[in-house]
């Protein structure tokens, strides 16, 4: 009876151990996201100096320097599909006459 009891014993301790170590990550994560998700907003908004959200809406300057490549590629895209829709048009009305 007492081996028994001594199984079950060590199978309770590690329940208890893994259900207190699951109701410490839950109420962490309870407090969290009620307590300092508000705290962090309000620094991350405040005007007096928090400044996050600007300093997330920034681009970053790679960001950036490829935007202006894509611009350009794009620019000389519509500029040579011009130039080839007048060859084309040119080319075709040779070809009429």
């Amino acid at each position: 009876m007492k081996m028994r009891i001594t199984s079950y014993w060590t199978i309770v301790l590690m329940r208890i151990v893994d259900n207190l170590a699951l109701y410490l990550q839950f109420s962490v994560k309870n407090l969290v996201n009620s307590q300092f998700q508000k705290d962090i907003v309000a620094e991350m908004v405040d005007p007096r100096g928090g400044g996050g959200v600007e300093m997330m809406m920034e681009e970053s300057p790679s960001v950036a320097s490829k935007r202006e490549k894509l611009k350009k590629s794009v620019k000389l895209l519509k500029e040579s599909k011009d130039v080839v829709a007048a060859i084309v048009d040119q080319t075709s009305g040779f070809g009429d006459r």
